[in-house]
């Protein structure tokens, strides 16, 4: 079930983006991921910078381009935060995240349109989920836009927060469910002229919380093992037992 929020989330944001992210929370361990765009693939006339943090295109067609870091649930989930601006967008650029099943096209067809992506047209700011355009949006993006996703790989579930001005100021927010357990962010280039989106930074961290699927333990859980009773203690609660038994018979004759 797909569910959105306009739910403020996400840690604090500057009102300028520094060029990495903030420093951790005190209560969660953050430690940074190396997010760049992808060098050993890259979609139709899009180019990489050096550093690998911008991706650029003005060119006719549709082009896409991918991160180099593939962002997994399973048995050891993280909860990732990656800061993002766009430089310059144009109304049909798109952007969110793709499956592993992406990696093998062509990267040339425009990104709304692939059933691996979940992602936002910046004219819009609808979401088009696996190929279909949705009721779900954010606010409209255009050129200078700073975003932030929280990809939470545990309970698959992506944010996309507009960021302010302001310090801690969040424009618009979204939460999508249900997302695919191994995606990375992509970003849709359309036709026409310059486009550019730049990866200013990425955290990743343990969830407060291990979710075990269930409300109560079993004997197959660590922490719920029972010991086996001592022997004296057994004969004890034995003997117990047949006195309790004799006296409700004596009771019963007496009646």
């Amino acid at each position: 079930m797909l569910n959105a929020a306009e739910a403020a989330a996400g840690m604090p944001i500057p009102s300028v983006l520094p060029s990495v992210l903030p420093a951790a929370p005190a209560r969660l361990e953050q430690t940074r991921v190396p997010l760049a765009w992808a060098s050993e693939k890259v979609g139709p006339a899009v180019n990489v910078s050096g550093d690998g943090m911008t991706a650029s295109r003005s060119a006719s067609g549709c082009g896409v381009q991918l991160t180099n870091e593939w962002m997994r649930g399973g048995r050891d989930p993280h909860i990732y935060t990656i800061a993002l601006a766009l430089d310059t967008v144009l109304p049909g650029t798109t952007i969110g995240i793709v499956g592993r099943n992406y990696w093998p096209s062509d990267w040339a067809e425009p990104l709304e349109k692939s059933h691996h992506a979940i992602v936002l047209e910046c004219s819009s700011g609808h979401f088009y989920i696996k190929g279909k355009s949705t009721s779900f949006m954010l606010k409209p993006l255009t050129s200078g836009a700073r975003l932030n996703l929280t990809l939470d790989m545990q309970v698959q579930e992506m944010t996309i927060d507009l960021v302010g001005t302001q310090p801690g100021q969040i424009l618009s927010s979204m939460s999508i469910e249900k997302i695919p357990a191994e995606v990375t962010l992509a970003v849709g280039f359309c036709a026409g002229g310059a486009q550019s989106v730049r990866v200013i930074g990425c955290t990743m961290e343990k969830p407060e919380m291990k979710l075990l699927g269930k409300l109560k333990k079993d004997l197959w859980d660590e922490d719920n093992k029972v010991e086996p009773l001592p022997l004296n203690m057994k004969k004890e609660r034995g003997l117990q037992q047949q006195a309790e038994n004799i006296a409700k018979e004596a009771l019963n004759l007496e009646m």
